[in-house]
């Protein structure tokens, strides 16, 4: 029998202590530290060397309030990809943020914002200062005598500005800090101060253009950003979402030297930045998941790089796809869990519990394809469920009659985005999660196998459609909306009249054996029905409703002669619910009097 390495307690040469990519995502961690920039025995160019993402989730995880001795540090470039990333919620600039970033800004020597607003784009200039200001030519108008806010006469003597600022909640809402006059009138004294030939093209262009027309050119240039940072247009970025054939991913089915991915531009620092979302490095980094463990088990300085780049693009499609913006940290962190719990289900699947397997996975196989396998064994599922709803014998018709916990599973699992409801945990969740493995997929099947077996066995018992569909009498008679009727309701309300037949009841029998006739239209109980059945059940010692065992047995032979054959566990399950919902006796559709009943009009 082979020994695996290390099984003696010795490292062999050839495998490291610690990942090689665990280090370098904490290496990554302590480079977004403030202060370990900072420190640096040259901030100013170790600040400068980074790519414009990573300086935007620097001072983003910093807070932007407290990064300004970062900021004043950045090169245009790097500002512009970062207002790419913080000011747009998909093609509109957020006003709340732009605010905050222009007040940021503003505190920078003049110079630096100088060079900052040389380095954005026009438009984007443009589309600022007609959004906080009125701007007057001077050759070609007479401005009024008072300013609306504060006058800012350009030193070329062409202009004369009108400053109003941003009001909070001026087109961004509730909740928009505003843009104060005085934060404009420093960015427009510094872009002249630094460039009057640039800051005359500037205003003669905002006064030339629509607002519409300068956020849409604003917007297709930082879209071209996004892209070159792996940000796709939404619907090529929605490729990490397409399906497969689970079978077709196999471990090993590339060979890396054909086709590499690009490596990450390392720069001066001799590694990769560390541009994935901190959440995603820190889940990574601790290595407790099935996808996390695997990148561990990397050793080749090659292959880590290569297998970084790919989690970076993997992550900004799926932020493109999901439609989140970078700076939404709670959207973000929600997309970013699921994408990694959907990785953990392809190398759980692929490996089974083998690290070598699962190591040869992540190296040889793309992250989009294994990104594509997990959603492709959580699509399964949501067919099943949405193959329910649309063709299950009562969803056609009307409501699906779902029970309150299969409806909560129902509605979790036929999302765009399924998400597995922590109410089949065990123990029992408050709230939902992403499906983390293939015990998640096989806990979502069965209960969806037991909501089936539900609307199996009430069509066996007699029910159709139009007996629970709105205006049904049955429904009428009891005075009930169809939609606060669900399958146990039905059932309960089925089992009482067919345990009563021939028993105790002082209604007229209609029927003496327990196989349901179909025939026979579904009507509610009345009173004295529910009364009779009630006196059959036992009271306990402790003051509870038991069901006698011989009665339990009839109900349990009713039940099991419905049951499908090919849902024989979930029916048995269902079973066991309905029937311990008969004491105490639960909701059941009763009769109500005439004089009480609703009239038709």
């Amino acid at each position: 029998m082979e020994r695996r390495s290390g099984d003696d307690g010795e490292q062999p040469d050839n495998v490291i202590a610690l990942s090689r990519y665990r280090a370098q995502l904490s290496r990554g961690r302590k480079l977004r530290r403030a202060e370990a920039l900072l420190s640096a025995p040259d901030p100013e160019r170790a600040i400068r060397a980074l790519p414009g993402d990573e300086l935007y989730y620097l001072i983003h995880e910093t807070g932007l309030r407290d990064a300004g001795d970062i900021l004043v540090h950045a090169r245009p470039e790097q500002v512009q990809v970062a207002l790419d990333f913080a000011l747009w919620d998909r093609d509109q600039i957020v006003p709340e943020r732009l605010a905050e970033w222009l007040e940021a800004m503003a505190e920078a020597p003049y110079e630096r914002i100088g060079a900052w607003l040389a380095g954005l784009d026009v438009e984007l200039v443009a589309l600022l200062i007609r959004k906080t200001s009125r701007i007057y030519d001077l050759t070609q108008e007479e401005p009024p005598e008072e300013p609306e806010g504060t006058f800012f006469p350009t030193p070329d003597g062409f202009f004369l500005i009108d400053v109003r600022g941003m009001a909070p909640g001026a087109e961004g809402g509730a909740g928009d800090a505003g843009t104060p006059a005085r934060v404009i009138l420093q960015l427009l004294d510094a872009l002249y101060r630094t460039d009057k030939d640039l800051a005359r093209r500037i205003l003669v262009g905002a006064r030339a253009e629509l607002d519409s027309e300068l956020e849409e050119l604003a917007y297709r240039w930082r879209e071209g950003r996004m892209a070159d940072l792996g940000f796709h247009d939404f619907y090529d970025a929605l490729e990490v979402y397409r399906e497969l054939d689970p079978a077709s991913v196999r471990v090993g089915e590339t060979e890396r030297a054909a086709g590499r991915a690009r490596p990450i531009d390392v720069g001066e620092r001799g590694e990769p930045p560390a541009r994935v979302p901190l959440a995603l490095v820190e889940r990574v980094a601790a290595g407790a998941t099935p996808f996390a463990r695997a990148v561990q088990g990397l050793t080749s300085p090659d292959d880590v790089a290569e297998l970084h780049f790919a989690l970076v693009a993997l992550t900004n499609r799926v932020l493109a796809a999901d439609r989140v913006a970078p700076g939404d940290d709670a959207a973000v962190t929600t997309s970013l869990e699921r994408m990694a719990a959907t990785l953990d289900l392809a190398i759980e699947l692929l490996a089974r519990g083998d690290v070598d397997i699962a190591r040869d996975a992540v190296r040889t196989i793309p992250l989009v394809r294994l990104h594509r396998l997990g959603v492709s064994l959580i699509g399964k599922v949501r067919r099943l469920a949405v193959t329910l709803r649309r063709k299950g014998p009562f969803g056609a018709a009307g409501p699906t009659l779902l029970e309150p916990e299969d409806a909560e599973v129902m509605e979790a699992v036929t999302r765009v985005r399924p998400v597995f409801p922590s109410l089949l945990d065990e123990p029992r969740g408050a709230c939902e999660r992403p499906f983390r493995s293939l015990a998640d997929l096989a806990r979502a099947t069965a209960a969806i196998e037991r909501a089936a077996a539900a609307q199996a066995m009430l069509a066996a018992l007699g029910l159709r459609a139009e007996d629970v569909a709105p205006g049904a009498p049955a429904l009428e008679a009891a005075a009930v909306d169809a939609a606060s009727v669900d399958a146990g309701v039905l059932a309960r309300t089925t089992l009482v009249r067919r345990l009563l037949d021939g028993r105790l009841t002082t209604r007229s029998v209609r029927r003496t054996s327990s196989t349901p006739n179909p025939s026979m239209p579904f009507e509610p109980l009345d009173t004295r029905e529910v009364g009779d059945f009630e006196a059959l059940l036992e009271v306990t010692a402790e003051g509870t409703m038991k069901i006698p065992e011989t009665l339990k047995k009839k109900a349990k032979a009713i039940l099991d002669a419905v049951s499908p054959g090919r849902l024989a566990g979930a029916a048995g399950a269902v079973a066991d619910r309905w029937i311990a919902g008969l004491a105490p006796l639960e909701p059941v559709l009763v009769r109500k009097p005439r004089r009480d009943r609703p009239r038709r009009k």
